[in-house]
């Protein structure tokens, strides 16, 4: 009988697929067990890695009514926030990498100035110019700073993507009466729904699990986004943590990200694969 040796190319390629099987699993397992307790009544819920003696499903319905307002005011934030920060990105990005000018460089580097500014330095004067303006507690004052925040992201991601379009392409459409502006919405925008939908999927991501700006810049419950609707789910409790609708409220909390990260993941890869190509 024959021994089958293993290959250092396969023995390579099932150590690659143990460390990722570990990787997903250590970030993996806080949902897990959320899910987990969420389904369990409250005299179970201390023994947190047992599973359920029954399917309890008093805990969703529980955490769903706690927190259903601030879900329906994140997607009325975050969704007009991500999308407008993608089209001011966009507006930069376009003549940055396809209509080139003297200190264009100089420009984009300035734009990019504003991602490593901390949040803990602006947070103050952020807070007293939306109060001052009239905008405290209120979703435009939302979708400001977030479009504020998303913009110069959204500028290096897609300035990177325009750049890997031909020129040819736009060279081609002004011969046939094509101007810039026209260019950029009838054929700019729609050979870049890759790189768009990676975007808004980044976007809508950070926004959704955004919690200090959303803390301190909310206060109702009429414009309180899920994450800061978690924490006063929390503070609610004067003796003890409800922890069975807690979880059932978190799993509601998380779960509009993956749906939207499973429905745009194709044109999510895609669109990384072609900015960096």
């Amino acid at each position: 009988m024959k021994t089958r040796t293993i290959s250092t190319k396969q023995l390579k390629l099932a150590l690659k697929y143990l460390v990722l099987i570990v990787v997903c699993a250590f970030f993996l397992l806080p949902f897990l067990l959320s899910l987990n307790t969420a389904f369990k009544p409250a005299d179970e819920v201390s023994n947190v890695t047992a599973l359920p003696s029954r399917l309890y499903l008093g805990n969703f319905a529980a955490g769903f009514q706690a927190i259903a307002r601030s879900m329906l005011n994140s997607f009325l934030i975050v969704t007009p926030g991500s999308l407008l920060g993608i089209l001011l990105g966009a507006f930069a990005a376009y003549p940055l990498a396809q209509l080139r000018f003297k200190g264009d460089t100089v420009v984009y580097f300035i734009m990019l100035a504003g991602m490593y500014i901390p949040f803990s330095t602006i947070l103050i004067p952020l807070f007293l110019i939306i109060r001052n303006i009239g905008l405290y507690d209120t979703y435009v004052g939302l979708w400001l700073v977030y479009t504020a925040i998303a913009t110069p992201y959204m500028t290096l991601i897609l300035r990177n993507f325009f750049a890997t379009i031909p020129e040819e392409l736009r060279e081609a459409a002004t011969l046939d009466g094509c101007g810039l502006i026209k260019y950029f919405w009838r054929i700019l925008l729609p050979v870049s729904q890759t790189a768009l939908a990676a975007c808004f999927i980044l976007n809508f991501r950070s926004f959704w699990n955004e919690f200090i700006l959303a803390l301190t810049l909310t206060r109702s419950h009429e414009f309180r986004p899920v994450t800061v609707a978690l924490q006063y789910f929390v503070n609610q409790s004067s003796d003890r943590v409800e922890w069975g609708p807690l979880m059932g409220a978190v799993v509601f909390a998380i779960a509009p990200t993956i749906i939207v990260f499973l429905l745009f993941k194709k044109q999510f890869v895609r669109g990384f694969v072609g900015m960096y190509k």
